[in-house]
Protein backbone atom coordinates (compact mmCIF):
# COMPACT_ATOMS: atom_id res chain seq x y z
CA UNK A 1 0.00 0.00 0.00
CA UNK A 2 1.04 3.98 -0.41
CA UNK A 3 1.40 5.22 3.05
CA UNK A 4 1.36 8.52 3.63
CA UNK A 5 2.38 10.50 6.98
CA UNK A 6 1.68 14.09 7.50
CA UNK A 7 2.57 16.63 9.89
CA UNK A 8 0.00 19.57 9.42
CA UNK A 9 0.95 23.16 9.79
CA UNK A 10 0.62 24.63 13.15
CA UNK A 11 -2.24 27.02 13.71
CA UNK A 12 -0.55 27.46 17.61
CA UNK A 13 2.70 28.98 17.12
CA UNK A 14 4.65 30.00 14.22
CA UNK A 15 7.63 27.91 14.40
CA UNK A 16 8.93 24.31 13.70
CA UNK A 17 8.68 22.00 16.30
CA UNK A 18 11.57 19.77 15.37
CA UNK A 19 11.44 16.73 13.23
CA UNK A 20 8.22 14.97 13.30
CA UNK A 21 9.69 12.49 15.69
CA UNK A 22 6.48 10.52 16.05
CA UNK A 23 5.78 9.93 12.35
CA UNK A 24 9.71 8.86 11.71
CA UNK A 25 9.24 6.45 14.40
CA UNK A 26 6.23 4.50 12.76
CA UNK A 27 7.80 4.95 9.53
CA UNK A 28 10.25 1.92 9.56
CA UNK A 29 7.18 -0.44 10.54
CA UNK A 30 5.25 0.42 7.94
CA UNK A 31 8.49 -0.59 5.35
CA UNK A 32 9.32 -3.36 7.09
CA UNK A 33 5.90 -5.26 6.08
CA UNK A 34 6.64 -4.23 2.09
CA UNK A 35 4.44 -0.83 2.41
CA UNK A 36 5.47 2.48 0.24
CA UNK A 37 6.31 4.89 3.06
CA UNK A 38 6.38 9.10 2.65
CA UNK A 39 6.82 11.77 5.42
CA UNK A 40 5.30 14.83 4.58
CA UNK A 41 5.94 17.32 6.75
CA UNK A 42 3.94 20.67 5.74
CA UNK A 43 5.16 22.78 8.56
CA UNK A 44 7.92 23.19 6.85
CA UNK A 45 6.66 24.34 3.56
CA UNK A 46 5.56 28.10 2.77
CA UNK A 47 2.60 27.00 0.68
CA UNK A 48 1.30 24.27 2.74
CA UNK A 49 -1.94 23.70 0.94
CA UNK A 50 -0.48 23.64 -2.46
CA UNK A 51 2.08 21.08 -1.43
CA UNK A 52 -0.51 18.96 -0.23
CA UNK A 53 -2.34 18.79 -3.05
CA UNK A 54 0.45 18.06 -5.61
CA UNK A 55 1.36 15.30 -3.07
CA UNK A 56 -2.01 14.21 -3.07
CA UNK A 57 -2.12 13.56 -7.05
CA UNK A 58 0.88 11.48 -7.60
CA UNK A 59 -0.28 8.06 -6.77
CA UNK A 60 -3.13 7.05 -4.93
CA UNK A 61 -2.52 6.94 -1.32
CA UNK A 62 -4.18 4.54 0.69
CA UNK A 63 -3.49 5.38 4.25
CA UNK A 64 -2.99 8.76 5.51
CA UNK A 65 -1.76 9.00 9.48
CA UNK A 66 -1.49 12.31 11.10
CA UNK A 67 0.47 12.38 14.50
CA UNK A 68 -0.15 15.30 16.96
CA UNK A 69 -0.02 16.69 20.72
CA UNK A 70 -2.99 18.85 21.38
CA UNK A 71 -1.48 22.11 20.24
CA UNK A 72 -0.98 20.48 16.70
CA UNK A 73 -4.19 18.95 16.70
CA UNK A 74 -6.00 22.22 15.52
CA UNK A 75 -3.54 22.07 12.17
CA UNK A 76 -4.21 18.36 12.29
CA UNK A 77 -8.06 19.06 11.76
CA UNK A 78 -7.89 21.74 9.19
CA UNK A 79 -5.52 19.40 7.13
CA UNK A 80 -7.17 15.86 7.85
CA UNK A 81 -10.51 17.82 6.07
CA UNK A 82 -8.37 18.51 2.69
CA UNK A 83 -7.30 15.04 2.71
CA UNK A 84 -11.06 13.92 2.86
CA UNK A 85 -12.04 16.38 0.29
CA UNK A 86 -9.82 15.53 -2.06
CA UNK A 87 -9.16 11.93 -1.83
CA UNK A 88 -12.38 10.45 -0.55
CA UNK A 89 -11.60 6.68 -0.34
CA UNK A 90 -8.34 7.23 1.45
CA UNK A 91 -8.40 5.17 5.09
CA UNK A 92 -7.10 8.35 8.16
CA UNK A 93 -5.54 7.84 10.64
CA UNK A 94 -5.08 9.63 13.69
CA UNK A 95 -1.94 9.28 16.74
CA UNK A 96 -0.21 11.06 19.50
CA UNK A 97 -0.86 12.50 22.96
CA UNK A 98 -4.35 14.31 21.61
CA UNK A 99 -6.39 11.41 20.01
CA UNK A 100 -5.14 9.29 22.34
CA UNK A 101 -6.91 11.29 25.17
CA UNK A 102 -9.92 11.71 23.41
CA UNK A 103 -9.46 8.88 21.17
CA UNK A 104 -13.80 9.01 20.94
CA UNK A 105 -14.37 12.58 20.25
CA UNK A 106 -11.55 12.20 17.49
CA UNK A 107 -12.70 9.06 15.52
CA UNK A 108 -16.26 10.06 15.67
CA UNK A 109 -15.22 13.49 13.04
CA UNK A 110 -16.14 12.58 9.50
CA UNK A 111 -12.68 13.69 8.73
CA UNK A 112 -11.31 10.63 11.00
CA UNK A 113 -11.57 6.94 10.32
CA UNK A 114 -9.35 5.59 12.89
CA UNK A 115 -7.48 6.14 16.13
CA UNK A 116 -4.00 4.51 17.44
CA UNK A 117 -4.03 5.15 21.05
CA UNK A 118 -1.24 5.08 22.81
CA UNK A 119 2.65 3.56 21.30
CA UNK A 120 1.59 3.41 18.45
CA UNK A 121 4.13 0.74 16.90
CA UNK A 122 2.59 -2.78 17.64
CA UNK A 123 -0.94 -1.18 16.62
CA UNK A 124 -0.09 0.53 13.76
CA UNK A 125 1.51 -2.50 12.23
CA UNK A 126 -1.50 -4.33 13.22
CA UNK A 127 -3.59 -2.17 11.54
CA UNK A 128 -1.53 -2.01 7.82
CA UNK A 129 -2.42 -5.44 8.01
CA UNK A 130 -5.65 -5.27 8.42
CA UNK A 131 -6.02 -2.60 5.81
CA UNK A 132 -4.19 -5.25 3.39
CA UNK A 133 -6.23 -7.94 4.71
CA UNK A 134 -10.16 -8.83 6.02
CA UNK A 135 -10.51 -5.36 7.63
CA UNK A 136 -11.49 -7.16 11.24
CA UNK A 137 -10.82 -3.80 12.86
CA UNK A 138 -11.97 -5.05 16.90
CA UNK A 139 -9.40 -7.56 17.06
CA UNK A 140 -6.88 -5.06 17.21
CA UNK A 141 -5.75 -3.68 20.52
CA UNK A 142 -5.36 0.06 20.86
CA UNK A 143 -7.41 0.81 17.92
CA UNK A 144 -10.34 3.31 17.89
CA UNK A 145 -12.55 2.86 14.97
CA UNK A 146 -16.20 3.55 13.83
CA UNK A 147 -18.59 0.32 13.41
CA UNK A 148 -20.96 -0.48 10.67
CA UNK A 149 -23.80 1.95 12.33
CA UNK A 150 -21.01 5.07 12.29
CA UNK A 151 -20.48 4.55 16.32
CA UNK A 152 -17.44 4.92 17.53
CA UNK A 153 -15.32 1.79 19.03
CA UNK A 154 -12.47 1.81 21.79
CA UNK A 155 -10.94 -1.34 21.75
CA UNK A 156 -8.88 -2.37 24.78
CA UNK A 157 -5.48 -0.57 25.44
CA UNK A 158 -2.28 -2.21 24.38
CA UNK A 159 0.27 -3.77 26.91
CA UNK A 160 3.33 -1.22 26.62
CA UNK A 161 6.51 -2.75 25.00
CA UNK A 162 8.58 -3.83 27.13
CA UNK A 163 12.16 -4.05 24.84
CA UNK A 164 12.65 -0.47 23.76
CA UNK A 165 15.86 -1.59 22.47
CA UNK A 166 13.74 -3.67 19.82
CA UNK A 167 11.85 -0.96 18.01
CA UNK A 168 13.34 0.41 14.95
CA UNK A 169 15.57 3.46 15.31
CA UNK A 170 13.46 6.49 13.55
CA UNK A 171 13.27 6.65 9.28
CA UNK A 172 15.53 9.29 9.25
CA UNK A 173 16.45 8.81 5.21
CA UNK A 174 12.57 9.61 4.60
CA UNK A 175 13.53 13.52 6.63
CA UNK A 176 15.17 16.22 4.94
CA UNK A 177 17.31 17.20 7.88
CA UNK A 178 19.49 19.81 6.51
CA UNK A 179 15.57 22.10 6.21
CA UNK A 180 15.26 21.37 9.79
CA UNK A 181 18.86 22.98 10.41
CA UNK A 182 17.90 26.34 8.92
CA UNK A 183 14.59 26.21 10.47
CA UNK A 184 14.14 27.84 14.05
CA UNK A 185 14.60 25.58 17.08
CA UNK A 186 12.10 23.77 18.96
CA UNK A 187 14.57 24.52 22.21
CA UNK A 188 17.03 26.38 23.38
CA UNK A 189 18.92 27.82 20.84
CA UNK A 190 21.62 24.97 19.71
CA UNK A 191 25.14 25.32 20.16
CA UNK A 192 25.27 23.71 16.21
CA UNK A 193 22.61 24.10 13.78
CA UNK A 194 22.97 20.29 13.03
CA UNK A 195 20.52 19.84 15.75
CA UNK A 196 18.21 17.32 16.45
CA UNK A 197 15.55 15.62 18.66
CA UNK A 198 15.87 12.00 19.88
CA UNK A 199 14.67 9.71 22.61
CA UNK A 200 16.58 7.46 24.94
CA UNK A 201 13.87 6.54 26.80
CA UNK A 202 10.33 6.17 27.53
CA UNK A 203 7.91 6.75 30.48
CA UNK A 204 8.00 8.68 34.13
CA UNK A 205 7.47 6.96 37.15
CA UNK A 206 6.04 10.27 39.08
CA UNK A 207 2.72 11.16 38.89
CA UNK A 208 2.06 15.03 38.62
CA UNK A 209 -1.51 16.01 38.03
CA UNK A 210 -1.17 18.55 34.90
CA UNK A 211 1.27 15.59 32.81
CA UNK A 212 -0.37 13.51 29.75
CA UNK A 213 0.49 9.58 30.33
CA UNK A 214 1.25 8.67 26.72
CA UNK A 215 4.17 6.69 27.64
CA UNK A 216 2.91 4.83 30.97
CA UNK A 217 4.43 5.52 34.89
CA UNK A 218 7.08 3.11 33.56
CA UNK A 219 10.61 3.93 33.38
CA UNK A 220 11.78 1.90 30.16
CA UNK A 221 15.14 3.03 28.91
CA UNK A 222 17.42 1.85 25.88
CA UNK A 223 20.54 0.67 26.53
CA UNK A 224 23.24 2.96 26.63
CA UNK A 225 24.91 0.98 23.76
CA UNK A 226 21.89 1.09 21.67
CA UNK A 227 21.33 5.09 22.28
CA UNK A 228 25.02 5.53 21.15
CA UNK A 229 24.34 3.49 18.17
CA UNK A 230 21.78 5.96 16.45
CA UNK A 231 24.02 8.78 17.79
CA UNK A 232 26.54 7.63 15.91
CA UNK A 233 24.57 6.73 12.69
CA UNK A 234 23.10 10.75 12.87
CA UNK A 235 27.00 11.66 13.47
CA UNK A 236 28.32 9.84 10.40
CA UNK A 237 25.88 9.67 8.35
CA UNK A 238 23.58 13.02 8.59
CA UNK A 239 26.22 15.06 10.18
CA UNK A 240 24.06 15.87 13.49
CA UNK A 241 26.15 17.89 15.66
CA UNK A 242 23.47 18.43 18.41
CA UNK A 243 20.90 16.39 20.33
CA UNK A 244 18.19 18.12 22.26
CA UNK A 245 16.67 15.02 24.59
CA UNK A 246 13.31 14.74 24.70
CA UNK A 247 12.95 11.95 26.79
CA UNK A 248 9.98 12.64 30.15
CA UNK A 249 12.97 11.57 32.20
CA UNK A 250 16.28 10.96 31.09
CA UNK A 251 18.13 10.87 34.53
CA UNK A 252 15.94 8.61 36.62
CA UNK A 253 18.64 5.70 36.20
CA UNK A 254 21.62 7.42 36.83
CA UNK A 255 23.97 4.82 36.50
CA UNK A 256 23.02 4.90 32.75
CA UNK A 257 22.81 8.31 32.19
CA UNK A 258 26.35 8.33 33.21
CA UNK A 259 27.68 5.30 30.77
CA UNK A 260 25.90 7.17 27.95
CA UNK A 261 27.97 10.61 28.59
CA UNK A 262 30.89 7.75 29.26
CA UNK A 263 30.26 6.24 25.87
CA UNK A 264 29.68 9.53 24.00
CA UNK A 265 33.46 10.99 25.54
CA UNK A 266 34.99 7.44 24.77
CA UNK A 267 33.30 7.29 21.30
CA UNK A 268 35.26 10.88 20.06
CA UNK A 269 31.71 12.12 19.03
CA UNK A 270 32.03 15.84 18.99
CA UNK A 271 28.62 17.15 19.91
CA UNK A 272 26.41 19.08 21.73
CA UNK A 273 23.57 18.00 24.31
CA UNK A 274 20.87 19.44 25.56
CA UNK A 275 17.91 18.89 27.86
CA UNK A 276 14.65 20.96 27.20
CA UNK A 277 12.11 18.94 28.32
CA UNK A 278 13.80 18.60 31.37
CA UNK A 279 15.47 17.02 33.82
CA UNK A 280 14.53 15.49 37.22
CA UNK A 281 15.88 17.50 40.44
CA UNK A 282 16.42 14.60 42.74
CA UNK A 283 18.18 12.64 39.99
CA UNK A 284 21.25 14.61 39.65
CA UNK A 285 24.39 14.44 41.47
CA UNK A 286 27.92 16.11 41.23
CA UNK A 287 29.30 13.33 39.06
CA UNK A 288 26.67 13.25 37.18
CA UNK A 289 26.49 16.67 35.75
CA UNK A 290 30.19 16.61 35.19
CA UNK A 291 29.94 13.90 33.39
CA UNK A 292 27.37 15.54 31.17
CA UNK A 293 29.04 18.49 30.94
CA UNK A 294 31.98 16.60 29.52
CA UNK A 295 29.61 14.31 27.06
CA UNK A 296 28.82 18.44 25.52
CA UNK A 297 25.88 19.56 27.61
CA UNK A 298 25.27 23.10 27.15
CA UNK A 299 21.96 23.76 28.69
CA UNK A 300 19.13 21.99 30.89
CA UNK A 301 15.79 22.95 32.25
CA UNK A 302 14.84 21.92 35.56
CA UNK A 303 11.19 21.59 36.95
CA UNK A 304 10.37 23.19 39.84
CA UNK A 305 7.02 24.52 38.99
CA UNK A 306 5.98 25.82 42.71
CA UNK A 307 7.75 27.24 45.52
CA UNK A 308 4.14 26.57 47.63
CA UNK A 309 4.66 23.24 49.59
CA UNK A 310 0.79 22.67 49.37
CA UNK A 311 0.68 23.51 45.75
CA UNK A 312 3.82 20.95 45.56
CA UNK A 313 1.28 18.20 47.18
CA UNK A 314 -2.11 18.64 45.33
CA UNK A 315 -0.21 18.58 42.28
CA UNK A 316 2.20 15.98 43.22
CA UNK A 317 5.32 17.03 42.41
CA UNK A 318 7.01 16.77 45.60
CA UNK A 319 9.54 18.52 44.47
CA UNK A 320 12.83 18.59 46.93
CA UNK A 321 13.60 21.99 46.95
CA UNK A 322 16.22 22.40 49.48
CA UNK A 323 18.46 20.22 46.27
CA UNK A 324 17.99 22.78 44.43
CA UNK A 325 21.06 25.17 45.44
CA UNK A 326 23.53 22.05 45.37
CA UNK A 327 22.68 21.49 41.10
CA UNK A 328 22.90 24.98 40.50
CA UNK A 329 26.27 25.21 42.04
CA UNK A 330 27.26 22.04 40.18
CA UNK A 331 25.59 23.40 36.51
CA UNK A 332 27.56 26.50 37.12
CA UNK A 333 30.90 24.74 37.96
CA UNK A 334 31.00 23.00 34.93
CA UNK A 335 29.46 25.65 32.35
CA UNK A 336 25.94 24.04 31.75
CA UNK A 337 23.32 27.21 31.54
CA UNK A 338 19.91 26.36 32.93
CA UNK A 339 16.17 27.53 32.73
CA UNK A 340 13.89 26.79 35.98
CA UNK A 341 10.14 25.54 35.04
CA UNK A 342 7.56 27.20 36.95
CA UNK A 343 3.78 27.24 36.88
CA UNK A 344 1.05 29.27 38.14
CA UNK A 345 -2.66 29.16 38.11
CA UNK A 346 -2.59 25.54 39.63
CA UNK A 347 -6.94 25.05 41.37
CA UNK A 348 -6.85 26.36 44.80
CA UNK A 349 -3.94 28.54 44.80
CA UNK A 350 -3.77 31.69 46.61
CA UNK A 351 -1.92 34.58 44.82
CA UNK A 352 0.56 34.65 48.07
CA UNK A 353 1.69 30.76 46.91
CA UNK A 354 2.31 32.40 43.00
CA UNK A 355 4.03 35.33 44.81
CA UNK A 356 5.78 32.53 46.40
CA UNK A 357 7.09 31.24 43.55
CA UNK A 358 7.80 34.40 41.84
CA UNK A 359 10.37 35.42 44.79
CA UNK A 360 11.96 31.79 44.80
CA UNK A 361 12.56 31.84 41.15
CA UNK A 362 14.38 35.28 41.16
CA UNK A 363 16.29 34.15 44.18
CA UNK A 364 17.47 30.57 42.36
CA UNK A 365 21.00 31.09 40.49
CA UNK A 366 18.39 29.87 36.90
CA UNK A 367 20.46 31.50 34.09
CA UNK A 368 16.50 31.73 32.52
CA UNK A 369 12.90 30.75 33.80
CA UNK A 370 9.84 30.11 31.83
CA UNK A 371 6.89 31.07 33.60
CA UNK A 372 3.51 28.91 32.35
CA UNK A 373 -0.11 29.38 33.14
CA UNK A 374 -1.44 26.13 34.18
CA UNK A 375 -3.37 24.16 31.37
CA UNK A 376 -5.57 21.54 31.85
CA UNK A 377 -5.42 19.12 29.10
CA UNK A 378 -7.90 16.60 28.55
CA UNK A 379 -7.24 13.45 29.97
CA UNK A 380 -4.94 14.74 33.11
CA UNK A 381 -5.71 13.96 36.60
CA UNK A 382 -5.62 17.86 36.75
CA UNK A 383 -8.43 18.15 33.87
CA UNK A 384 -10.75 15.69 36.12
CA UNK A 385 -10.18 17.60 39.03
CA UNK A 386 -10.98 20.88 37.73
CA UNK A 387 -14.00 19.22 36.47
CA UNK A 388 -14.92 18.36 40.11
CA UNK A 389 -14.74 21.26 41.80
CA UNK A 390 -16.33 23.25 39.00
CA UNK A 391 -13.47 25.60 38.00
CA UNK A 392 -12.97 24.93 33.83
CA UNK A 393 -14.03 28.13 32.22
CA UNK A 394 -14.29 27.40 28.52
CA UNK A 395 -14.15 30.76 27.20
CA UNK A 396 -11.33 30.30 24.34
CA UNK A 397 -11.52 33.96 22.91
CA UNK A 398 -7.78 34.47 23.72
CA UNK A 399 -6.69 30.63 23.03
CA UNK A 400 -5.79 29.23 20.37
CA UNK A 401 -5.58 25.54 21.92
CA UNK A 402 -7.95 23.04 20.60
CA UNK A 403 -11.27 22.40 23.26
CA UNK A 404 -8.93 23.60 26.48
CA UNK A 405 -10.56 25.14 29.37
CA UNK A 406 -9.27 27.32 31.94
CA UNK A 407 -9.39 27.74 34.93
CA UNK A 408 -11.07 30.13 36.87
CA UNK A 409 -11.39 30.70 40.72
CA UNK A 410 -12.66 33.03 43.06
CA UNK A 411 -8.65 34.37 43.68
CA UNK A 412 -8.01 34.81 39.96
CA UNK A 413 -8.76 34.56 36.19
CA UNK A 414 -7.32 34.40 33.09
CA UNK A 415 -6.41 37.87 32.80
CA UNK A 416 -5.37 38.05 36.27
CA UNK A 417 -2.89 35.00 35.35
CA UNK A 418 -1.50 36.69 32.46
CA UNK A 419 -0.33 39.86 34.33
CA UNK A 420 0.95 37.64 37.31
CA UNK A 421 2.81 36.09 34.37
CA UNK A 422 3.92 38.86 32.98
CA UNK A 423 5.13 40.45 36.01
CA UNK A 424 7.36 37.15 37.18
CA UNK A 425 9.28 37.40 33.68
CA UNK A 426 9.90 41.19 34.30
CA UNK A 427 11.26 40.59 38.32
CA UNK A 428 13.01 37.61 37.25
CA UNK A 429 14.99 38.69 34.43
CA UNK A 430 15.86 42.36 36.33
CA UNK A 431 17.25 40.57 39.42
CA UNK A 432 20.94 39.04 39.55
CA UNK A 433 21.82 40.97 36.82
CA UNK A 434 20.25 38.43 34.68
CA UNK A 435 19.11 40.58 32.05
CA UNK A 436 22.60 42.42 31.64
CA UNK A 437 24.05 38.74 31.35
CA UNK A 438 21.36 37.93 28.51
CA UNK A 439 22.78 40.72 26.56
CA UNK A 440 24.98 38.53 24.06
CA UNK A 441 22.34 36.20 22.91
CA UNK A 442 20.45 39.22 22.15
CA UNK A 443 22.40 40.56 19.73
CA UNK A 444 22.79 36.52 18.32
CA UNK A 445 20.46 35.94 15.35
CA UNK A 446 18.88 33.14 16.10
CA UNK A 447 18.63 33.21 19.84
CA UNK A 448 17.53 37.23 19.64
CA UNK A 449 15.06 36.41 17.36
CA UNK A 450 13.39 33.56 19.65
CA UNK A 451 13.48 36.30 22.46
CA UNK A 452 12.09 38.96 20.57
CA UNK A 453 8.45 36.49 19.74
CA UNK A 454 8.42 35.70 23.44
CA UNK A 455 8.19 38.90 23.80
CA UNK A 456 5.55 39.92 21.51
CA UNK A 457 3.71 36.97 22.82
CA UNK A 458 3.58 37.91 26.46
CA UNK A 459 4.18 41.38 26.57
CA UNK A 460 2.74 42.98 23.13
CA UNK A 461 -1.03 41.97 23.20
CA UNK A 462 -1.42 44.18 26.64
CA UNK A 463 0.05 46.89 24.87
CA UNK A 464 -2.10 47.14 21.66
CA UNK A 465 -5.10 46.53 24.33
CA UNK A 466 -4.09 49.46 25.90
CA UNK A 467 -3.67 51.53 22.37
CA UNK A 468 -6.92 50.41 21.29
CA UNK A 469 -9.10 51.54 24.75
CA UNK A 470 -7.43 55.09 24.90
CA UNK A 471 -8.60 55.27 21.29
CA UNK A 472 -11.87 54.17 22.02
CA UNK A 473 -12.11 56.73 24.87
CA UNK A 474 -10.37 59.57 22.63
Amino acid sequence: MNVLLIRAKPTFMDMILGIPIGLAYIAPIARRNGHDVRILDLALEEDGDAVLEKTLSERRWDVAGFSCMTAEFEGSEITARKVRRLCPQIKIIFGGQHPTILAEEVVSKDYCDFVCMGEGEDTFEEFLQQCAGDEDWGRIKGLAYKDSNGEPVCNPPRTLLSEPDDIPLPAYELLDLDAYATAESARYTPKYKRAIQIFTSRGCPWHCTYCHDLFGKKFRARSPEHVLAEMRLLYDQYRIREFMIEDDIFNFDMQRAKRICDMIVEEGLQVALQFGNGVRLERLDEELVQKLAAAGTHYMAIAVESASPRVQSISKKYLKHYLLKDVLGWTRKYGIRTMGFFMIGFPTETLEEMNMTIRYACRTRFDEALFSIVVPYAGTELSRQIDRLGMADHNRQMDHLHEVARIRTDEFDFQSLRRMQRKAYLLFFLSRFRFIRMLPRLFNVRSGMKYLKALERNFLPEFLQRDSAMSRTN
